[in-house]
């Protein structure tokens, strides 16, 4: 073998490696989602990033939010009996993960805002919070229509 080719195939193998590295770290939130227990999150925007793949938000949570009986394009979101399934989330901080929303939260979203949102856990710990229907603070709701491929009905399951 030539020096060229000693020299370019360790190359090409580590450049391949790197290649692969933005494709596994994007993906922080791996797991499965529990559909079977959606949580009702409301409070205020701690601090949010708007990025491709994800936007990720922290929402600080003081009191036990009052599920609204009413949640515009709730049935978006594909879980069958979703509005009898909600439960309030607990007073704490919530990491969230928004997957597709990006575009619609661009500039319409910011640290101190009062927001509310249904996301499912994570099933894995630290058990991570993932959105797809949003109530900005101007009282707009976004929201993706569709299943995630990651959820479960019921953590204990898999």
């Amino acid at each position: 073998m030539t020096p060229i080719k000693r020299l370019a195939l360790p190359l090409l193998a580590a450049l391949l490696v790197a290649g692969s590295i933005p494709a596994i770290a994007h993906h922080g939130f791996t797991g499965a989602y529990d559909a079977s227990r959606p949580v009702f999150i409301e409070g205020m925007v701690q601090s949010v990033t708007v990025a491709y793949p994800h936007a990720e938000m922290t929402v600080q949570v003081t009191g036990r939010p009052q599920v609204p009986s009413d949640l515009p394009q709730i049935s978006n979101l594909g879980i069958e009996d979703i509005t009898t399934q909600i439960v309030a989330a607990e007073p704490g901080t919530y990491f969230l993960q928004i997957a597709g929303l990006q575009q619609e939260l661009q500039g319409r979203i910011a640290n101190g805002d009062r927001i509310a949102l249904v996301a499912l856990r994570n099933c894995l710990p630290p058990n991570q919070h993932r959105s797809r229907w949003i109530r900005l603070a101007s009282g707009e709701v976004v929201s993706v229509a569709g299943r995630m491929q990651t959820e479960v009905q019921n953590c204990q399951q898999r």
